[in-house]
């Protein structure tokens, strides 16, 4: 008894149409990946200036800047819509800057970021009546330079 190979291959059913269907399937889910992959970067982008900021704020206000500037020292490096919160304690400052980060059109829910730095105050800094950090000669590569002197550097009007 020998079979013929011919008849075996006949007798399986034809796969027209099997890659099609596969890549109909496929395509959504890869591009629901995609769409996640790229709102986590963003969520990671976004996290990542607002701890910048946040340090960047804590720094000026621990050397001596008042609200005002240390609110525009964040907002030079946190994203357009942060809000910052600066809160002084008698040896340290706290700042914290939150971010909602949302992606129109997105079926994904908005991210709440939120990051805080501490920095201990400096003693030029600690009480009332301090002449700020240019006066006082503290070297930092921020003293005499002001977020109202632009993104080039330079020194702020005095």
């Amino acid at each position: 008894m020998t079979r013929s190979r011919g008849h075996a291959r006949a007798a399986r059913p034809p796969d027209g149409g099997q890659a099609t269907a596969e890549l109909a399937l496929g395509l959504p889910t890869l591009g629901a990946v995609v769409l996640l992959a790229l709102w986590l970067l963003a969520a990671a982008g976004a996290q990542a200036r607002a701890q910048e900021a946040a340090r960047i704020g804590a720094r000026a206000a621990a050397r001596g800047d008042d609200d005002r500037q240390v609110a525009a020292w964040a907002h030079l490096a946190a994203p357009a819509d942060a809000t910052v919160t600066i809160s002084r304690q008698a040896d340290e400052v706290t700042v914290t800057v939150r971010i909602q980060l949302s992606v129109t059109g997105s079926p994904l829910p908005p991210a709440h970021i939120v990051a805080s730095a501490v920095a201990p105050a400096e003693p030029a800094a600690v009480g009332a009546g301090t002449a700020g950090p240019a006066a006082a000669g503290s070297g930092d590569h921020m003293a005499g330079v002001g977020p109202e002197a632009g993104a080039r550097g330079e020194e702020a009007p005095g």
